[in-house]
């Protein structure tokens, strides 16, 4: 009798999982580290990929078809996601938009046209990246999660309020291990990092795409070098979904050097995890600032 109703048991937590799809691998690591045993999670694109430009297939508008809660990253990020969710045809289906609540940086003051880029109306998209941040994302999913099986409210809390100390732990020990950093000057392919150097004291100085989404000329490459020899500026940090063509180009003119961060969970080797990946990018500018100034 006892093995029957541990069956019935095993069964019922297996059949009641809810399923998720996250639009990137930051917010299905976040989910998970809320949801656990609860849920199943999958990411539409993964943490080596533009998640500007996403290829929509319709493998994944199956996927969501058989969702109960869509993550979405919002600000105008993830655009292709809309297509994806109508595509479903998923009328029971909780968008989530995991930007509820954060403060955007960059909000465009003016009248934004073709020539500049792919600037983002509402603000830069890339907030994921302050872990102050993924609080605020940890909360909104937790919230999804509870209206969606309330029965593990409890459940959910707990783990939420456990990632929360993670991070405030977390944040301690980074501010403190790595505050010589303060201050420091780095050039980025793109404008992925505001969060991060608000959060870190970082400043970007300049980027290799003269304009979001926009490919380098030889006139602004001409323009960075001089920067690079005015400024002194000792490196630059890309995404790994960048070619390096360029950032070589400028590494042989200046001896700047180059890091490839991670611009999302799974990105690189070490960021499986988002707490991994944001330490990962602290790490790797440190390493090259203390040996550069050793």
């Amino acid at each position: 009798m006892k093995k029957i109703i541990f069956t019935i048991l095993i069964t019922s937590i297996i059949f009641c999982k809810i399923n998720v799809v996250a639009s990137t691998t930051d917010l299905a690591d976040i989910a998970k580290t809320i949801g656990d045993n609860r849920i199943k999670v999958i990411s539409i694109a993964s943490g080596k990929q533009d998640h500007h430009h996403v290829e929509v297939l319709p493998s994944y508008m199956l996927k969501v078809k058989k969702a109960d809660i869509y993550l979405k990253v919002g600000l105008e990020l993830d655009l292709w996601a809309n297509q994806i969710i109508d595509g479903s045809r998923n009328r029971k289906l909780t968008i989530v938009n995991c930007s509820e609540n954060i403060k955007p940086l960059e909000v465009p003051t003016t009248k934004i046209d073709a020539s500049m880029g792919d600037i983002h109306r509402m603000g830069n998209p890339h907030y994921w990246l302050d872990p102050e941040n993924g609080k605020i994302i940890a909360e909104n999913i937790t919230k999804a999660f509870i209206s969606v099986d309330p029965a593990g409210r409890e459940f959910y809390e707990n783990n939420f309020n456990e990632f929360i100390i993670n991070i405030n732990d977390s944040l301690t020990e980074w501010l403190q291990d790595f505050n010589h950093l303060h201050g420091e000057k780095l050039i980025y392919y793109h404008n992925s990092w505001p969060y991060f150097n608000e959060r870190f004291g970082l400043e970007a100085v300049q980027f290799i795409e003269p304009k979001p989404g926009i490919m380098p000329s030889p006139i602004h490459l001409d323009r960075l070098i001089r920067t690079i020899e005015s400024d002194d500026i000792k490196l630059i940090g890309m995404e790994t979904y960048f070619s390096d063509k360029a950032p070589k180009f400028l590494a042989v003119k200046t001896d700047i050097q180059i890091v490839h961060l991670a611009q999302s969970v799974g990105a690189l080797p070490n960021t499986e995890t988002y707490l991994k990946m944001i330490r990962y990018n602290l790490q790797t500018i440190s390493n090259f600032f203390k040996e550069y100034n050793d």
